[in-house]
């Protein structure tokens, strides 16, 4: 398989990682999957389109939501480069198949 498609792959993994980000967190809550934007667990702010990019962000932001300063768990991150990981790393061994 080529680097590029083992690369987008790993992308979609990424965001399909964020996806179970918000499920983890919803779903127990009792709070709609399909409604509503991403939002700062302690202060409930909305996350702004650019501050929303798997691994990226909290990275950039140093862990914290940009509108409270307040810590954002480093499990967001982790499950979305493990699960970016697993893609990528199944589509270097299976590719298409």
């Amino acid at each position: 398989m080529t680097v590029w498609f083992v690369l987008m792959v790993g992308v979609y993994g990424l965001l399909i990682g964020s996806f179970l980000n918000a499920c983890a967190y919803r779903i127990p809550r009792h709070i709609s999957i399909a409604k509503g934007r991403s939002f700062c667990p302690r202060c409930h702010h909305q996350i702004r389109a650019y501050d929303n990019v798997p691994v990226v962000s909290w990275v950039l932001l140093r862990g914290r939501c940009r509108d409270c300063g307040q810590p954002i768990s480093a499990r967001y991150p982790l499950v979305e480069a493990l699960t970016g990981g697993l893609f990528a790393l199944t589509a270097a061994v299976d590719g298409l198949s």
